[in-house]
């Protein structure tokens, strides 16, 4: 299952009878859950919520056609249980997820190649839009990872709107489109090294050397940093997208915070502001962080699971800028910038991370 970080391509979204009206959101919500239990079963899916530009869409054609796809590919990966059936076992049953969640003008999504700052503007868009307790069991309750309850096979929460949702998928999987709006954040990708690395070491099973994790890297073909962003930066779909830099929030993070508000429709008054600066700070987050990584609990009689915590007070490590520098040989240093010339050298917005 280690290739199920980038999953493939959703389907053609259905036709919408709600256009975006411009409801703003503040600290303590637009008042309204949206309908509907996750992905639950057919019976009982609820179609619309209770503000138009809410509307939570669902295409009952499409939910029914994931299901007769997903519960083919799970009896072929039962007589036939190797990894290729078991992947395209997985692969319909997130497709399955992603059609029954639907989609809504409103949803906000926080898209990342992975150790990119997902967590950081999780957080900090709850922090905006809910008055911020930070009570809550896990991250995913109030900022869902469709792909995450997937391989969990649990449904997704079902927070009120905006629904904020995580998401580490490639581009492709938007080619038809997707109603809502998308933040992409981005980091120098000799610092996502450094951090993935720890990451996949902690977390992931992985077992290899920082060198042989840097050949991956580098060329690896299922989910590749460089690969990765490019389709993102094009933006060929027209998503309506807002880039956030890491690198950003961390030399002037009130505006780049307010930059990402004002794309979210988002009313920021000081006092929120305040708690929001307060709150997102490497510090107070590493206060909760059990909060927001992965779990051993959540894959219990999942022995295969590719998540395996060693170490759940690593999951934000650092948070620093320039590490890669300080890691990275003066060969893997070269390395990374002939690859960066051949993937990402057409975009001023990365042209710092060279």
């Amino acid at each position: 299952m280690g290739g199920l970080e980038a999953p493939p391509v959703c389907r053609a979204r259905p036709k919408t009878l709600a256009l975006r009206q411009g409801t703003r959101y503040n600290a303590y919500g637009s008042g309204a859950w949206a309908s509907g239990e996750g992905s639950a079963s057919l019976q009982g899916i609820d179609f619309v919520s209770q503000q138009l530009d809410d509307t939570v869409i669902r295409s009952r054609a499409r939910i029914v056609g994931e299901h007769i796809l997903h519960a083919g590919s799970r009896l072929l990966s039962r007589v036939l249980p190797i990894r290729a059936t078991q992947d395209l076992e997985f692969e319909h049953r997130y497709r399955r997820c992603v059609a029954e969640y639907g989609e809504a003008d409103s949803d906000i999504y926080i898209s990342t190649y992975s150790k990119s700052g997902t967590t950081w503007v999780q957080i900090i868009l709850y922090q905006l839009t809910t008055p911020g307790d930070m009570d809550f069991d896990h991250l995913f309750d109030i900022s869902p990872w469709l792909w995450y309850a997937a391989l969990r096979q649990v449904p997704p929460a079902n927070p009120p709107p905006p629904r904020l949702l995580k998401s580490h998928d490639d581009y492709r999987r938007f080619r038809r489109g997707r109603r809502g709006r998308f933040l992409f954040v981005v980091r120098d990708g000799r610092d996502v090294a450094v951090s993935l690395y720890h990451h996949r070491r902690n977390f992931k099973r992985y077992e290899g050397t920082f060198d042989e994790f840097f050949e991956e890297f580098l060329h690896d073909t299922e989910y590749n940093w460089f690969d990765h962003l490019r389709p993102w930066l094009e933006n060929a779909y027209g998503l309506d997208m807002h880039y956030v830099k890491f690198e950003d929030l961390k030399s002037d993070f009130e505006a780049t915070v307010q930059a990402i508000a004002d794309f979210c429709a988002i009313d920021v008054d000081a006092a929120t502001m305040e708690r929001t600066c307060q709150r997102c700070t490497f510090d107070a987050m590493k206060k909760h962080e059990l909060q927001l990584g992965p779990r051993d609990s959540h894959f219990e009689g999942m022995p295969d699971a590719p998540f395996m915590v060693k170490h759940p007070d690593q999951f934000l490590r650092k948070g620093k800028v320039g590490e890669g520098l300080t890691v990275l040989s003066e060969a893997q240093l070269a390395a990374y910038r002939e690859r960066f010339d051949r993937s990402l050298a057409d975009f001023p917005l990365v042209a710092d991370y060279r």
